[in-house]
C-alpha cells in the first residue's frame, strides 16, 4: 500500500521528534537520504537534522534560499514536500519482526526504491518562464528523506517508509519549487509498481503468496484472524464508525 499526503514545514520536523516512533538519534539510524537532487548537493547517508530542517523551510544546505513565494493569503500554508509512505502487507510485517526473516525488510526496502526510482524519472517537475510564458519542464531529480519504521502508533508489527519528497528541484543548474500535480495523479500506479516488486522479491525468497482483490497480497498461510489480531488500529477504526462499518485492508 502506498499513500501521499502534502506536508508542511512543521509537519515535516515531527520526523525528527520523538513522539514519532523514535527518539532523535533513533531517527537518524533509520533514516537515509535518496535521489540525484540529494546527489548533486552532496547528500548522502544518514538524514541529518539540521539539513533536513533548512530544506523543509526552503533552503539548501549551505543556505541558499530557493523558495521565496511570500504568502498568498491569512490561511496560506507553505508546501515543504509531500509525505509518500509505502507500507508493507501486514503478513511481509509479521513474518519480518516477529519470525525474524530480516532478508523481506531488505526486499521491502528495495521495492520502495524501484517505485521511487520511477517517480523520479518520469514524474519529478517544475514550471520555468520562458518568453514570457510558464512551461512545465522535467528535471529527473528529487530530494528525498527516507524514514524507515517497524510499528504503527498502536506498536503493532506494520513495516513501513515514509518518504519525504522535498519541494526542490533542480533545472539547468537552477533550483525551483517541485510542482507535485503528476506524482499525487499517479498515486495508485506508484503503489502498484511497489506492491508487484515486493511480490516478485518475496516470491524469490521461497515464500508463496496470495492476491487480494484490492491488489495487494500477503504471504500464504497467514489466517485472517492473524493479520487482525496485529491490527489495533483497525479495530478502532471499526469500533468508532459503527457495526456497519467494513474496512478491507487489514494493515488498518
Amino acid at each position: 500500500m502506498m499513500s501521499l499526503k502534502v506536508i508542511t514545514p512543521k509537519q515535516g520536523e515531527k520526523y525528527y521528534q520523538k513522539e514519532n516512533y523514535y527518539s532523535k538519534e533513533e531517527s537518524k539510524q533509520n533514516s537515509s537520504w535518496y535521489g540525484r537532487g540529494a546527489e548533486k548537493i552532496g547528500l548522502q547517508g544518514n538524514v541529518e537534522g539540521e539539513n533536513f530542517s533548512k530544506l523543509l523551510h526552503g533552503s539548501l544546505p549551505n543556505g541558499e534560499k530557493f523558495r521565496t513565494r511570500p504568502p498568498t493569503h491569512d490561511k496560506y500554508k507553505e508546501r515543504a514536500g509531500i509525505d509518500c509512505t509505502f507500507s508493507a502487507p501486514k503478513s511481509v510485517s509479521m513474518a519480518t519482526l516477529i519470525h525474524g526473516d530480516e532478508r523481506l525488510e531488505q526486499a521491502h526496502r528495495e521495492a520502495v526504491n524501484t517505485a521511487m526510482k520511477v517517480l523520479e524519472e518520469r514524474y519529478a517537475s517544475t514550471r520555468v518562464r520562458t518568453n514570457g510564458e510558464r512551461q512545465v519542464v522535467y528535471t529527473g531529480n528529487l530530494i528525498v528523506g527516507q524514514f524507515h519504521h517497524d510499528s504503527s502508533r498502536e506498536l503493532d508489527p506494520q513495516m513501513h517508509t515514509h518518504c519525504v519528497i522535498l519541494n526542490a528541484t533542480q533545472y539547468k543548474g537552477k533550483w525551483y519549487s517541485l510542482r507535485n500535480d503528476e506524482i499525487l495523479s499517479q498515486q495508485k500506479l506508484l503503489g502498484q509498481i511497489y506492491q508487484n516488486e515486493l511480490a516478485v522479491q518475496v516470491k524469490k525468497l521461497g515464500y508463496e503468496i496470495e492476491q487480494k482483490d484490492n491488489g495487494q497480497f500477503e504471504i500464504k498461510g497467514y489466517t485472517p484472524e492473524q493479520l487482525k489480531a496485529f491490527s489495533k488500529r483497525r479495530g478502532q477504526i471499526l469500533a468508532a464508525a459503527g457495526e456497519n462499518a467494513t474496512c478491507s485492508d487489514p494493515q488498518y
